[in-house]
């Protein structure tokens, strides 16, 4: 037979399985953060790298001869169409 009473737990009882649970959720806590640190290394590791190869790749574009080249003939096409655009004001007008 059911009773509508709640099962009577001693309140050590209860303290122990708390103090248990707490205990638990600091062990998790503590891998969860060497795990977390590992994860995090390599990231900032793998962060620093990309930095380094992404300037290297910039300054060889710069610094090289199809680059410079590339650069003068857009002034060069830049200024061609400065020239033509003032002829055909200087013409409208």
């Amino acid at each position: 037979m059911e009773t509508i009473y709640q099962k009577y737990r001693p309140a050590h009882e209860i303290l122990i399985e708390y103090y248990a649970y707490c205990e638990l959720r600091k062990f998790i806590r503590e891998d969860w953060e060497k795990e977390d640190n590992k994860w995090n290394n390599q990231c900032n590791k793998l962060w620093s790298e990309y930095e380094e190869s992404s300037a290297k790749e910039r300054d060889r574009e710069e610094n090289s001869k199809s680059a410079k080249i590339a650069k003068k003939l857009e002034t060069m096409k830049l200024t061609e169409e400065l020239v033509t655009k003032i002829k055909l004001r200087n013409r409208d007008k």
